[in-house]
Parts: structure tokens; C-alpha cells; sequence
């Protein structure tokens, strides 16, 4: 690479002879090598070289210095620009399985790429998933007319009503008992030994729907404590389950929820989850689908499958243990448990906002309650991850087939959960570069 020279050069020249020195940057590039236009217009500008704040850097011939600045930013963002390239081949592959077609490819998935290498660093093995969310994010439901045909199905006074009164004759017709120890020793032995044997025998058991059920009789919430307690060696913290001390019965309709507790949402909202997860051409019509999800509302947790209601037994006796601000557990906690808080207590940001509270240093220029509220309520909302991504199996007909699967499962919803707070961090620290540029 030509380097020092001191004539003015064109900034298309710059630009290209940058760009010819990294590698995995091709879907980016144009035939000769060079940076498309619209990478370019969506990516280099904007959020690499940010004209808007040098524009000196923006010019079309660049003097020695500025054409060395421009060298120098492009290379440092060398890393994070092939995380772009193949994030990118996500989003494309994301939007031919969403049927996305509104936009141009680029001008919409270039941006957004680049957004993914900044929170995420290079895909990992859940990028398609991470991918379609902030292709829903973006792009709303993109499922316009299954939200109206439910919305206008719900509207109708006769069958709302119906539908109110087949619920809660649902819910009132499963036996709440109050989980028994075979339930208990079920779940703990997968706990402590997460091996295929334990999974088979809690998976082919009722003890997940106990568990869920039991959290519908008076003082439930109390009794569902014990038994974390039991197992896990620590008092639960509030996750988010329910209000009450018993799970009440979920509305119908989204606009009469209470709260956003997990077991309590409406069947609306579970419904439009639905309507987000499949295709156009794999839905039944819409009269079945909420029918289809009135019977998992009434089963335990909300889950119509014994073995995904497992599962989220499973979270809620984890879910206490997952305290990144407190450092290491204490002596007791299941081994599983322990591993899975220690995934999130080493990465920097966790580490960062330990020595905040310790001292002085702000964790971040502005967010500080709210990032910290986020990680001491770090259980309640991997919970709420496990819950939706669990909703997701029932929905789709899957199921995990063995004990690796279960870990994988719970453990990739775990680093979700902590690589959606790193964003934050990471977004609040962005959001203060100007400043920070203005007194440099």
C-alpha cells in the first residue's frame, strides 16, 4: 500500500487501496476490488469515517494528512467490517426466509450489519436467529395480514366472549396439585448430573406441568420457592412469572394485561408470536391458531409439551444462580448453575460494573441505574428469553432430543441474554463519542 505520500490524492483512490488490503470484505466490494457505492454510502461514510463530524475526510481529494486519517480509521475498523461482510449474508439469507422484499438489499441490511458487528462482534452460532429478530425489529411483523385477521377475529363481541369462556373453563379443568418429591428428585438429579438419563426420565415425566401448575393454587409462588431453594441451595429472586402469590388467568385481549409477567400474558400476544415464528404457508387459519393456543395457556407454564415445560423448570431453578454482579456463587449451588454464571460474570462490561460499584467510575456517561438494574434482574430476563424461545418450539413442533441439546439450549440463552446488555453498554458508550471528540 502506498503510504506517505505528500500530493493531494482523489479519495476514490484512498478508499480503494484500503479496501484492496483486507480480506473477507468481498461481499462488500465491487468487481475491481474497490468498496461498493452503497458500502461506501451506508457503511464507510457514515459510521466508519463519519463524515458528518469530519468532513474534511469527505472531501473528494484529500490532502496528506487527511488522506492518512481516512487509511488509519479504515484499518482499525478492519475487524469489525468483515463481522459486517458476514453478518450481512444473515440478514440476506434472513430476509428470503421472512419474505422480506420491501427495500433495497444493501440500503437496508448494509446499516444493519454493521449495527450486529458492533453488538456482536463476528456471527456466532445462533447469528440466523439474532439476524431474523433485527429483521423483525426493523421491519415490524411483516405480518400484516395475520395480525389483522387475528385482531378482527378477536373484535367480534359473540366470539371474544366464547373464547373468554372456553379459557377459563380450560384452565379450571387442569389439576393444580402441588408438586410432589418424585417431581423434585426428577428435576434435581438433571441439575446435578445433566445427563441423557436424568433428561429422559424428567422429559417423559409430568414434572415440568407440576411445576407450572402448582404455581396456580394459594401461595404457590411459596411453594415453587421452596423447591428452587431446595435444589438450586438459593432463595429466588422475583422472575417475573406473576403478579400474585397465584398465577391468575391470562386476558384474552393484549390491551387488558396487567403486567408484562411471563405466565399472565394474553393469548393476543402469544398468538401474534405465533404469526411472527411461521410462514404464510405453514399457518392453519387463525380460529385455529388461537384455539391451538388456548390449550398450551392452560397447561404449565404455558408450554403444551411436558418436556419444554421441563425445560423452563429447569430456568426457574437455574435462574437464582445467574447473579453477575455478585461474583462466584456460594458453596452448594449446582455445578451447571455455577458455569453458567460465571459465562456472564467474566465479560469486560460485568467485570467494569463491579469495580464501578466498588468505586467511583461510572460504568458509562449517562445509563448507570438502568444498565445495573439490567444485570442485578439478569435472571428474571434470561427467563423471559427462555420462556419465548421455548413458546417457539411448541410452536414450531420442536423439541430438544438430549441432554446436550438441553445445555446448548440453556446456555445459548444465557450469552443472548449478556450479549444484549453488552449493546447497551456499547450503544451508551457511541452515544458519547462526540463529546468526547469535541474536547480531544
Amino acid at each position: 500500500m502506498t503510504t506517505g505520500s505528500s500530493e493531494p490524492r482523489l479519495r476514490s483512490a484512498v478508499l480503494a487501496e484500503v479496501w484492496a488490503s483486507l480480506d473477507g470484505v468481498e461481499v462488500l466490494s465491487s468487481a475491481d476490488g474497490g468498496p461498493l457505492t452503497r458500502t461506501i454510502k451506508k457503511i464507510i461514510d457514515p459510521l466508519v469515517i463519519r463524515t458528518a463530524a469530519r468532513p474534511r475526510l469527505g472531501r473528494p481529494v484529500l490532502d496528506p494528512a487527511a488522506a492518512a486519517d481516512v487509511t488509519e480509521l479504515l484499518l482499525a475498523d478492519a475487524d469489525r467490517l468483515r463481522a459486517t461482510a458476514a453478518w450481512f449474508a444473515h440478514l440476506k439469507r434472513g430476509r428470503r426466509a421472512l419474505r422480506i422484499t420491501t427495500g433495497n438489499v444493501q440500503d437496508v441490511c448494509f446499516p444493519l450489519a454493521y449495527e450486529l458487528a458492533t453488538g456482536f462482534g463476528a456471527p456466532g452460532p445462533e447469528a440466523d436467529e439474532t439476524a431474523a429478530a433485527a429483521l423483525r425489529d426493523l421491519h415490524g411483523d411483516g405480518e400484516t395480514a395475520g395480525v389483522d385477521q387475528l385482531a378482527g377475529y378477536l373484535a367480534d363481541p359473540r366470539i371474544a366472549a366464547d373464547l373468554t369462556r372456553e379459557l377459563e373453563r380450560r384452565w379450571h379443568t387442569e389439576a393444580a396439585e402441588p408438586a410432589s418429591d418424585r417431581d423434585t428428585a426428577l428435576l434435581k438429579s438433571f441439575v446435578d448430573e445433566v445427563s441423557d438419563p436424568a433428561w429422559r426420565a424428567l422429559a417423559g415425566s409430568a414434572a415440568g406441568h407440576a411445576f407450572g401448575l402448582a404455581l396456580r393454587l394459594p401461595g404457590g409462588a411459596d411453594a415453587v420457592t421452596l423447591v428452587v431453594q431446595e435444589i438450586s441451595g438459593l432463595p429466588a429472586p422475583d422472575l417475573g412469572l406473576q403478579r400474585g402469590d397465584r398465577t391468575a388467568v391470562p386476558p384474552l385481549n393484549r390491551r387488558d394485561e396487567t403486567g408484562a409477567e411471563l405466565l399472565e400474558r394474553s393469548v393476543e400476544r402469544r398468538v401474534r408470536a405465533t404469526l411472527r415464528r411461521l410462514a404464510p404457508d405453514e399457518r392453519g387459519p387463525v380460529a385455529d391458531l388461537v384455539d391451538d393456543e388456548l390449550a398450551r395457556v392452560a397447561a404449565g407454564f404455558g408450554l403444551s409439551v411436558p418436556a419444554l415445560a421441563a425445560c423452563f423448570a429447569l430456568g426457574v431453578v437455574l435462574a437464582p444462580a445467574l447473579r453477575p454482579l455478585d461474583g462466584a456463587p456460594p458453596a452448594g449451588v449446582p455445578e451447571f448453575a455455577r458455569r453458567l454464571n460465571a459465562q456472564v460474570a467474566r465479560e469486560g462490561y460485568v467485570l467494569h460494573a463491579r469495580r464501578a460499584l466498588a468505586g467511583a467510575t461510572p460504568l458509562t456517561p449517562r445509563p448507570d441505574a438502568e444498565l445495573l438494574r439490567d444485570l442485578r434482574e439478569f435472571a428474571k430476563q434470561f427467563l423471559s428469553r427462555l420462556w419465548v424461545r421455548l413458546h417457539g418450539f411448541d410452536v414450531r413442533g420442536d423439541l430438544p432430543a438430549d441432554a446436550a441439546d438441553v445445555r446448548d439450549l440453556v446456555t445459548g440463552v444465557v450469552r443472548s441474554t449478556s450479549l444484549d446488555l453488552r449493546t447497551k453498554v456499547r450503544r451508551a458508550l457511541v452515544a458519547r463519542l462526540p463529546d468526547l471528540e469535541a474536547v480531544s
